[in-house]
């Protein structure tokens, strides 16, 4: 039975700032996304990761659905989660959303508000032994003051360089100031590639506090199986029918119009071929135009946003997986954690050359082909009558998921780090 609003479940016996009890940690989580909406990522995984290995998970996110919401609905008032959860059913994390005005503009500053007090409100209503935070422009300075009064350490968690995530060029520059203001005071920074380490550092973050821990996949889940013929008819695709796929948010920087431009190429070579696009995005509109304006309409589906536990059979069903992201200062230093997905379940996997990707999956060897996006179709062609190099890249893509980068392990690394970083 889930606990009242503001009932500690823990001990409350004498213990220093940041003292676990028998190794559970009490835990609160901050972000600037809305943790119900948002596409099922790391920043859902790993708490609630955490809180089936036993740990205690609050999270205070951002409610950014305001915008697909009717204009009448301006106002947007707190609301409390208890016991729920997104990515595993035997999880249980509370999220606490902060009120917001849904007005452009108004939105930041006035969640910006709301969600310091809705920190002061929870840090003030139970004992936290570490606060974990994901963002920064919108809730950094007030996690960090908030941390700072109940005398709770606070960690940060880099998954991004966050400047260059602004959409406004005006803002990037005051984003690069708070950058530098975090995490020179944060206790400590996980980050999951080097880069981004190396970008911490120049922000002055002593390197002794830096330390890079890779994003993971759930290798109970995505794993290999058969096909499912099924599952493509509902797209109209044969059984037959060479598939590769593209799964995630559909970014301006996705590739996927270069790849659509080229199709045709693929097309001759091999006539049945379909370009499975998973998610929406930004830049979905102009793909579908770019698809028909090309005449391979057909051979183009867009699925729009499947459901988390449908994922493994969609990547099942794929003869070959892509990531053709172009190279810009926003994925530059990134791990998309949809890589692992298509590794652990058997997946070969051509990718554009990612600096922050590199480190982790160097090349063949880790089931992955590198390849410059002007050459994307060509090397896609290529692959797609190649079963032989197909097959062998898909058993060393299984090898290297379950061998380095469970999420499981990767969590308690992270707990790990976690304690350590409180004593």
């Amino acid at each position: 039975m889930s606990k009242p609003y503001g009932e500690d479940s823990h001990d409350r016996r004498v213990r220093r700032p940041g003292q676990a009890l028998e190794g559970k940690v009490n835990l609160l989580v901050i972000h600037e996304v809305n943790y119900s909406s948002k596409i099922i990522y790391e920043f859902q995984i790993l708490p609630e990761i955490l809180s089936m290995l036993g740990h205690s998970v609050t999270i205070v996110d951002y409610d950014d659905t305001w915008k697909n919401l009717p204009k009448t609905s301006v106002f947007r008032r707190r609301r409390v989660l208890k016991n729920t959860q997104r990515a595993y059913a035997e999880a249980s994390v509370t999220v606490h959303t902060p009120g917001m005005i849904g007005v452009p503009l108004l939105s930041r500053i006035s969640g910006a508000i709301s969600c310091g007090m809705e920190i002061l409100r929870v840090m003030g209503s139970r004992r936290f032994d570490a606060v974990v935070l994901y963002g920064l422009p919108t809730v950094g300075v007030q996690a960090l003051c908030a941390a700072r009064a109940f005398r709770v350490p606070i960690l940060f968690r880099s998954i991004d360089v966050l400047n260059q995530l602004v959409p406004y060029p005006a803002l990037k520059g005051p984003t690069k100031v708070l950058e530098r203001f975090i995490y020179r005071r944060v206790d400590g920074i996980s980050c999951v590639t080097p880069h981004l380490k190396a970008h911490i550092e120049a922000c002055g973050a002593p390197p002794s506090r830096v330390e890079v821990l890779p994003s993971g996949v759930d290798v109970g889940l995505f794993s290999p199986g058969q096909r499912d013929e099924a599952l493509l008819a509902r797209w109209g695709i044969c059984g037959s029918d060479p598939v590769i796929l593209f799964m995630g948010t559909l970014y301006s920087f996705s590739g996927l119009d270069v790849v659509i431009a080229g199709f045709e190429q693929i097309l001759k070579a091999h006539a049945g071929a379909r370009l499975l696009i998973v998610g929406d995005g930004e830049d979905q509109e102009r793909l579908r135009f770019l698809a028909s304006e090309h005449g391979i309409d057909k051979h183009v589906i867009f699925t729009g946003r499947q459901p988390y536990a449908l994922l493994p059979d969609i990547i099942r069903s794929s003869d070959l997986c892509i990531n053709p992201f172009e190279v810009n200062p926003i994925t530059r230093n990134i791990l998309p954690t949809k890589l692992f997905q298509y590794l652990a379940c058997g997946k070969p996997v051509l990718m554009t050359e990612l600096p922050g990707t590199l480190p982790f999956l160097k090349g063949p060897q880790d089931g992955v082909v590198y390849c410059s996006l002007d050459n994307f179709a060509d090397m896609l062609r290529d692959l797609l009558g190649d079963r032989s190099r197909l097959k062998k890249l898909g058993i060393a893509s299984l090898q290297v998921a379950h061998r380095d980068y469970d999420w499981q392990t990767i969590a308690r690394r992270f707990a790990g780090w976690i304690q350590s970083a409180m004593n």
